[in-house]
């Protein structure tokens, strides 16, 4: 092993400081002890296997738009259930360059398979659309709307099971990606064109 040299530099304490913040530099001993495991009883939705399958037969929709700069990262999915359960379709409009992103292509598929209907009171929904609205980027003279969608399920008086996060996004994305994402699993599920 090599002798270890003083560091006379204010430039390279600050670079190994900075490596150290990013995670870059691993101190022996140090891997494993960075790993949180979840909590137990609360499973993220990447650890679940009920996809979509669960409303292949199910019509009412509810769209959900709220803008938030804070991202969850406790590794449940609680403050997000109840978020989008405390919001109501009708506040969705506010967010207007979101809102008709999303909607434009909801109503697409509407027309196209004529297997949803839209609502307007999450109560009435079987299901609900959530997308989390992180920031507007601008390109190109337009704005473009990221965030994460999330499909939600449950929550209803007669509901046995709790409401629950179904599907989601892998990344905070562009949200006619993030559509795009989901309808293409919803035609699989449905057995749709």
């Amino acid at each position: 092993m090599l002798p270890l040299r003083p560091i006379h530099s204010h430039r390279a304490v600050r670079m190994i400081l900075f490596a150290s913040f990013l995670g870059l530099v691993v101190l022996p001993g140090g891997l494993n002890q960075n790993v949180a495991a979840a909590p137990p009883g609360k499973l993220r939705v990447d650890d679940q296997e009920g996809n979509l399958t669960e409303i292949r037969d199910k019509r009412h929709i509810a769209l959900l738009i709220v803008k938030s700069s804070i991202l969850d990262a406790s590794g449940t999915d609680d403050p997000t259930i109840r978020e989008a359960l405390g919001s109501e379709p009708r506040e969705a409009p506010r967010y207007r360059f979101a809102y008709r992103v999303i909607a434009a292509k909801l109503n697409q598929y509407i027309r196209k398979h004529h297997s949803l209907q839209p609502v307007y009171e999450t109560r009435q929904a079987d299901f609900i659309v959530y997308f989390r609205l992180v920031e507007y980027r601008r390109l190109l003279n337009g704005f473009y709307p990221y965030g994460e969608l999330f499909v939600i399920v449950g929550g209803q008086p007669g509901d046995v099971r709790p409401a629950r996060i179904i599907w989601r996004t892998k990344k905070v994305m562009y949200a006619e990606d993030a559509f795009k994402n989901l309808v293409k699993e919803l035609k699989q599920v449905r057995g749709e064109r």
